[in-house]
């Protein structure tokens, strides 16, 4: 194929990588690609695999998070197809539960006593992406909601399970388009990950039983700020803008109030300081994407 050479300043020039190329191999704003000249031709290579390839895993152990996350790997990593080896019968059930549970477009096609196979059966479309990315957000400010007024009114919570299992099915489906190739910035798998982690404290808040404990005015006023800083942080995700970043900063919770809450309830201040905490961080990628736009 024919490229047109492009004028890059004074002392560089500069020609375009084929799509088909680049979305094979996942190659994203910022990433390096290797060229090496031989003679008339120069010779572009990536370190990255090509996306879509067979893996085979072979499975020491049949403990079920053990499992999970070997097949995890393999799926947001972009194989397309995974063969198991094991010894454990055991492992052909959890894997298929898995696959029902949590990894959107993947089927367990075939097994036997020795392994399985586990293959993907659907292509993951570039423009799903922020689609899903916003319904996750929604979902982790559904599941603040609920909690939010559990505390002001003693709401069911239980809700929020299932809330949290839809945000692990969602963000592992997104991170893999990520790895693909598909979306071009490394700053998303960051920020999902982080999306998780937020659904991660409120499913522990109720695993720890720390609503449980006594709830005072000071939890509910504190709890009313993070309330409304989350949708805050979530309005400049998705319509940023730099005046209302600094008033979400100047806002921002401090540890030193955290004092009078810990002598209220320890287990649920605790929580709360982890979710300020990773907004913060959220909030710094999102800064961060802003720029690469730049």
């Amino acid at each position: 194929m024919k490229r047109k050479v492009v004028s890059q300043g004074p002392s560089s020039m500069m020609v375009s990588l084929p799509i088909k190329w680049v979305r094979e191999f996942g190659i994203g704003k910022g990433d390096e690609v290797d060229i090496s000249e031989q003679g008339q031709e120069l010779i572009i290579s990536s370190e990255k695999r090509k996306k879509g390839e067979k893996i085979k895993i072979k499975l020491e152990s049949d403990d079920r998070l053990y499992v999970y996350r070997h097949l995890q790997s393999a799926y947001v990593n972009g194989y397309d197809e995974v063969e198991f080896e094991y010894s454990s019968s055991k492992i052909a059930t959890i894997l298929q539960e898995a696959v029902v549970n949590f990894f959107v477009g993947f089927e367990l096609i075939s097994q036997n006593k020795e392994g399985c196979v586990v293959k993907s059966i659907s292509i993951e479309k570039e423009e799903e992406f922020d689609v899903i990315l916003k319904r996750v957000f929604q979902g982790i400010l559904q599941m603040d909601e609920l909690f939010y007024n559990f505390l002001k009114k003693g709401e069911n919570m239980d809700l929020i399970f299932n809330l949290e299992k839809i945000n692990n099915r969602q963000v592992l489906h997104l991170q893999r388009i990520v790895n693909r190739g598909k979306v071009g910035s490394e700053f998303f798998y960051t920020i999902l990950m982080l999306f998780e982690k937020v659904a991660n404290e409120y499913k522990f808040i109720i695993y720890n039983k720390a609503y449980k404990e006594k709830v005072g005015k000071n939890i509910l006023k504190y709890y009313t700020r993070l309330h409304k800083q989350i949708e805050n942080v979530y309005d400049v995700f998705f319509n940023y803008d730099a005046k209302k970043i600094a008033k979400i900063v100047l806002e921002d919770i401090r540890v030193e109030e955290f004092k009078v809450l810990f002598k209220e309830n320890v287990y649920l201040t605790y929580s709360f300081m982890k979710i300020v905490d990773l907004l913060r961080s959220l909030l710094f990628q999102i800064v961060n994407l802003e720029f690469l736009k730049k």
